[in-house]
C-alpha cells in the first residue's frame, strides 16, 4: 500500500517584533532580496510599509560614515600633531615675537608693534580700561617696531593706534621671548617660554627680532 507523505512546505521564518536587522553591512542585492520577501509573504490586508526600513538603512549607514569619518579624523589629528611636535621640537632655544592683546608693565618693558604697512606719525595710545594714560607719537614700519614701556606705570593695558583721525587696523602687539620647551597639551602644541609662560605655538607671529 502506498502512503500519501504531504510535502513540505517553505514557511517563511517568522521574527520577534523587536528584531531588528543589521544593514550596516549589507549589500544591495541582499536588501532587495529581503524586501521582495517581504513584500511576497505580508499580510495584503496589513500590508507593512517598508518604506521605514529604507529610512533606517539610511540612517544606520549615516551614523556608520560619520562614526568612521570621526575616527579617521582623530587619527589624521594625532598623526598631524605627532610630526609637527618633531617639528616644533627645533623650535627650541630660538626666539620669537608672540602676539598679546595686554601690554603688561610689571611683566615686561619692552613691547613690538607689527605692522602690515610703513606709516609717518602714528599716535600709540595706551589705555587703562576707558582711561587714556599715555600717548606716543612715532613712525611706523612694516614689519617690527620696538615700544619702550619701562617708564609707564605698571599694570596691564590696552593699545590702539592712529593715523590722524582714523583707527589703524592690521596690526598686532607682541613680546620677545625664547622657547624652552615644546609638548602636546589637550591635542594642542604647546611651548614653555624662558620667561615661565606657557602658550600656544600659533601664537608666533614674528621670527626672530
Amino acid at each position: 500500500m502506498d502512503f500519501y507523505e504531504p510535502s513540505v512546505k517553505n514557511e517563511p521564518k517568522i521574527l520577534p517584533p523587536d528584531y531588528v536587522q543589521s544593514v550596516d553591512n549589507m549589500s544591495a542585492e541582499d536588501f532587495l532580496k529581503i524586501y521582495l520577501e517581504t513584500l511576497r509573504y505580508q499580510d495584503p490586508f496589513n500590508q507593512t510599509d517598508i518604506s521605514k526600513s529604507l529610512d533606517d538603512m539610511v540612517k544606520i549607514n549615516q551614523i556608520k560614515y560619520f562614526t568612521e569619518m570621526q575616527q579617521f579624523l582623530e587619527n589624521l589629528k594625532t598623526w598631524m600633531n605627532q610630526m609637527t611636535f618633531l617639528n616644533t621640537a627645533t623650535l627650541i632655544g630660538k626666539e620669537f615675537i608672540f602676539q598679546t592683546n595686554t601690554l603688561d608693565t610689571i611683566q615686561r618693558d619692552t613691547y613690538y608693534i607689527i605692522s602690515d604697512e610703513n606709516y609717518s606719525n602714528v599716535k600709540v595710545r595706551i589705555y587703562d580700561g576707558g582711561e587714556l594714560i599715555k600717548e606716543i607719537t612715532m613712525d611706523l614700519k612694516k614689519g617690527l617696531n620696538q615700544i619702550d614701556v619701562s617708564e609707564f606705570p605698571n599694570g596691564q593695558f590696552t593699545v590702539k593706534i592712529f593715523h590722524g583721525d582714523m583707527e589703524l587696523t592690521g596690526w598686532s602687539l607682541g613680546f620677545k621671548d625664547t622657547v624652552k620647551a615644546v609638548g602636546i597639551m589637550n591635542g594642542e602644541l604647546t611651548l614653555d617660554l624662558s620667561s615661565g609662560l606657557m602658550i600656544s605655538s600659533d601664537r608666533i607671529i614674528y621670527a626672530g627680532g
